[in-house]
């Protein structure tokens, strides 16, 4: 019997759509991700010896290695198709390190779609694994392991607690924190401004904002001097003293990356960057569509290119030209190029050929995988469509020394924004003549305040760590998640806002890592990353580098002082301070006394120091066991909720009787309720799912 090649790629999904390509010569099998990593217990880098790491085969990973050098032993030879990014590259170098005493003839095939066409085209294409690609992932990997494994250790004994830091959770967190302090040190400021409802010969009216006084930009501080402008205003006609008239070109945007799938998911759909990435892997590893054989319906989903192929670029234009014109391709198609060295020569993130339009397939899809792949859709052939044409139209409008601006705008041709319709705006103004005398219907005067910069976002602080060049797109999602883990942070109406222990560590870092906290260093070591993929940096200089700074300030903070992390308040039994503290028996954080052991008065807290109130005995009896039931705080939930005092033997559990008034639409009692999917609390109807009443705000 012949033998066959073995295909071991990363997932039981992608091994399944690929089964359907390849015939009988072929056997596919998963790695299921990394077969090998750096202990866990221990450091697992010798840092004597060049930095030598020490890899061991993953926990629960036996029986699959077994499993795949039993089949590299009966295979004519051995395909390796993880991921095509330096992760992937990582994996295949490992199973070649496993699997070479049992088959010699071990190749490298790189995915970059799971179609049938890229399918069969890699696996004529075998390539070697690119020792350049997995140099650079080792070298992130034990940067990652000697800032987490080195600096940890020192927050867990000088703050308390199973704290963390990483060489870019840190930086993430900075950023969070840098925010928060700008916000509470804003002060807001009065401001005034000033708009006026015009009508001219010809509807429709338009608004006007005050724009200037006497030639200059005008700022209206209070009401007095908004009061004088307003009387001043009386005095005079209001003339249209100019009409401009500008075309300009709006450019067709660059198809989709990891960050801006991320951001743009979040924006539209309020999609967190972990279910983003996950439906997208969906997507990629393969799908049913209409009963047929399963099929990738996007390229791969980590890249940093926006490099698109000739043979999908052909087919976009062809789709493009017989759907909406030959006038919505440019002549020259576009071309989009990144500002700074990109990881890997991967193309952007499009569907895969041939097409399958989205309305098509929509059946076959789940919701979120249909708003992902829609999303992808759009701006790919986005991308490749002619720029829009768009007249711009200003109207300066004279009242004595004041000068008031109206803008319009009409799309004259479409282009790409035939395909990203939410994109296009048209404020039309009426075809009036200079000199013309307006009328005013209303003059509208507002008080205003400055606001302080806005709280992150998952999107915003995407987008920054990105523009920064601090970590990739593909590990945001484990950051972020990483960061709710270790209650440094938590979510107000899908913003960051950092705890107090969060803002502690921030501080203890900023004050003795340094180096490892500064925007600069972190983003050089990115580039430092992309210098090794590409061959032109050894490893070893970029890890000696991090390293040799790392050392200096772990030696500095061995006996330095511990951290009390004070509350502000006094004990209220002996007039001490407290302090935040962490217990190993309830692994949970308490306010104690400074005088303990003398004095033992705790009180429990939540993520903002607030106390929570002792179990509080109720006169009401369980329904089920007749002990009295209980008001307590569950540390889990983050809320009060009562239950009954013979726990755990009964575990009658109700709502609080906190009284939250009728619902407005059925009359029913309101009831606090845990949301699942957002793990947070929200007011709803008790009545539901009949009535699916939700209060706002």
């Amino acid at each position: 019997m012949a033998k066959k090649t073995l295909i071991i790629v990363e997932s039981p999904a992608k091994s399944h759509t690929i089964s359907k390509y390849l015939g009988d010569g072929f056997v596919i099998s998963s790695s299921m991700g990394h077969v090998r990593d750096l202990p866990a217990a221990v450091l697992g880098i010798d840092l004597k010896n060049n930095y030598k790491p020490f890899y061991e085969d993953l926990p629960g990973k036996a029986l699959l290695i077994k499993d795949l050098r039993k089949q590299a032993r009966s295979a004519e030879q051995v395909f390796l198709a993880s991921d095509p990014d330096r992760e992937g590259e990582a994996i295949a170098f490992h199973l070649q390190q496993i699997l070479q005493a049992d088959n010699r003839k071990i190749f490298r095939v790189l995915f970059n779609e799971i179609t049938r066409p890229a399918i069969l085209e890699a696996v004529q294409r075998p390539l070697a694994i690119d020792a350049h690609k997995v140099d650079s992932q080792q070298l992130r990997r034990l940067l990652d392991r000697l800032a987490g494994y080195k600096i940890s250790p020192v927050l867990q004994r000088k703050i308390g607690g199973p704290l963390s830091a990483g060489r870019v959770q840190s930086i993430a967190l900075k950023l969070i924190v840098e925010r928060e302090k700008e916000i509470r040190a804003f002060v807001s400021e009065e401001f005034w401004t000033v708009a006026v409802e015009l009508l001219g010969s010809h509807k429709p009216a338009f608004t006007a904002k005050l724009e200037k006084c006497d030639g200059k930009g005008i700022e209206i501080p209070n009401r007095e001097r908004c009061e004088t402008i307003l009387a001043d205003l009386k005095q005079n006609d209001y003339v249209l003293d100019r009409v401009q008239k500008k075309s300009k070109k709006r450019k067709a945007p660059p198809p989709l990356i990891t960050s801006t799938l991320q951001q743009e998911a979040f924006r539209r759909f309020k999609f967190p960057v972990k279910k983003t990435m996950q439906l997208a892997q969906q997507l990629y590893e393969g799908l049913t569509i209409r009963g047929g054989e399963a099929t990738g319906l996007i390229t791969y989903m980590r890249t940093d290119s926006f490099r698109v192929s000739d043979q999908a670029r052909d087919q976009a234009r062809a789709h493009i030209t017989a759907t909406l014109g030959k006038e919505y391709c440019p002549a020259v198609p576009n071309v989009f190029k990144r500002k700074s060295k990109i990881q890997d020569a991967h193309e952007c993130i499009r569907p895969t050929v041939p097409f399958h339009a989205p309305d098509e397939i929509k059946a076959d899809l789940n919701p979120g995988q249909f708003r992902v792949y829609q999303l992808i859709w759009d701006r790919f052939f986005a991308s490749q469509m002619a720029d829009a044409a768009i007249e711009e139209t200003q109207f300066n409008v004279g009242n004595g020394r004041y000068l008031f601006v109206s803008k319009g705008e009409i799309v004259k041709f479409q282009g790409f924004l035939a395909v990203l319709k939410g994109d296009s705006e048209q404020t039309v103004l009426a075809p009036l003549q200079e000199k013309e005398i307006l009328q005013a219907l209303r003059v509208d005067d507002k008080q205003n305040f400055t606001k302080p910069p806005a709280r992150y976002s998952e999107a915003t602080l995407v987008k920054v760590l990105e523009e920064k060049g601090i970590g990739r797109p593909s590990t945001y999602a484990k950051i972020i998640e990483t960061l709710n883990k270790r209650e440094y942070v938590y979510s107000e109406e899908k913003k960051f806002v950092p705890t107090d222990l969060g803002i502690r560590v921030v501080d203890y870092l900023e004050e003795n890592f340094r180096d490892i906290m500064n925007y600069n260093f972190t983003a050089e070591l990115e580039k430092e990353l992309d210098l090794v993929a590409e061959g032109q940096l050894d490893w070893l200089v970029g890890i000696d580098r991090f390293y040799k700074k790392l050392a200096v300030d772990l030696e500095k903070v061995k006996d330095g002082k511990k951290v009390e992390m004070l509350t502000g308040g006094k004990c209220p039994e002996c007039g001490g301070d407290l302090i935040k503290k962490y217990s190993l028996r309830t692994r949970g954080w308490f306010v104690g006394c400074c005088n303990y052991p003398r004095c033992k008065y705790t009180e429990r807290v939540t993520l903002n120091n607030e106390k929570i109130n002792k179990d509080e005995i109720m006169e009401k009896a369980c329904p089920e066991c007749g002990k009295p039931l209980v008001k307590r705080y569950s540390p889990r939930t983050r809320q009060y909720f009562i239950g009954c005092s013979g726990y755990p033997a009964c575990r009658h559990i109700e709502n609080s009787a906190e009284d939250l008034g009728p619902c407005p639409q059925c009359g029913k009692p309101l009831a606090k309720k845990l949301s699942r999917k957002t793990r947070r609390y929200f007011t709803g109807c008790s009545g539901y799912p009949d009535c699916k009443y939700v209060q706002k705000g």
